[in-house]
């Protein structure tokens, strides 16, 4: 056997698979993302509860109950079983202030403090996605969703939909003899500096920033891509066994896992 599966089973002997907490409200692309990086389809998706016996996947599907699976459910994909998802359950602003319910914040909090006592490195969560839509036109609440940067754990801002502020700059533009190319230069411009002034502003300002933050835009479409999350992940993390078995996981980024593969060998 080659030095490299090896070094490859050791890591996996030590950390099976890449652990992650997805946050992030409804309707915030988290799934789609995290099928996006898994290469699959959604068709093998896999759910099981603290217990080990599997839940019913249409909890992931677009309902109007959709974020009510438990947070402790595994997700994974057949397609790549290196990767483990929990789901925040779609955590929305005021549901604090509702008694038992499964969206307050502390049920994260609960669950991030009893992952960051285990004692292997496989049962920890390692890094956490918060998604923030930019769909809508608010800025991240400073209460609510920024407080779960708190500098513990790894934590990605991954903006999705970002297609939606570039669609409504480019609408905001005035009708001129304007080329179609430099409308549409221009639209991009135009939000890129909507969100270097609101959301970025609001999440750069807290007293942890993000390690790293993303734009993710046209994720519905065929042609969407996840790279940049993979490579800001990558960068994101410290510790060397969780770099070696995040390369290993690798679907998104050729260059990523091929780097790691590399070091893997001298």
């Amino acid at each position: 056997m080659s030095r490299t599966l090896l070094n490859a089973q050791h890591i996996q002997d030590i950390c099976p698979r890449f652990r992650v907490l997805v946050i992030g409200r409804r309707n915030a692309g988290k799934t789609t993302i995290l099928k996006k990086m898994s290469g699959s389809d959604g068709n093998d998706v896999e759910i099981r509860d603290i217990e080990g016996k599997k839940v019913d996947p249409s909890i992931l599907q677009p309902t109007s109950t959709r974020g009510m699976s438990e947070i402790e459910n595994e997700i994974t994909f057949r397609s790549n079983p290196l990767f483990v998802f929990h789901d925040s359950r779609g955590i929305e602003a005021g549901a604090d202030t509702e008694e038992n319910s499964p969206l307050r914040p502390d049920y994260l909090w609960n669950f991030l403090e009893k992952r960051s006592k285990a004692s292997k490195i496989r049962d920890q969560v390692h890094v956490v996605w918060f998604c923030i839509p930019m769909d809508k036109p608010r800025v991240p609440s400073e209460e609510f969703e920024l407080s779960f940067f708190n500098g513990r754990l790894p934590v990605i801002a991954v903006f999705t939909k970002f297609e939606s502020l570039v669609d409504e700059a480019y609408n905001n533009l005035p009708d001129d003899d304007t080329s179609e190319e430099d409308r549409e230069d221009q639209a991009n411009q135009d939000a890129q500096s909507k969100f270097e002034k609101t959301a970025l502003r609001a999440v750069q300002g807290t007293q942890y920033p993000p390690h790293q933050f993303v734009q993710l835009q046209q994720l519905n479409e065929p042609t969407g891509e996840c790279i940049a999350l993979t490579k800001k992940t990558n960068a994101a993390l410290q510790n060397e066994t969780l770099l070696n078995i995040f390369a290993l996981a690798q679907h998104n980024s050729f260059e990523v896992g091929c780097q790691r593969v590399f070091r893997l060998m001298m």
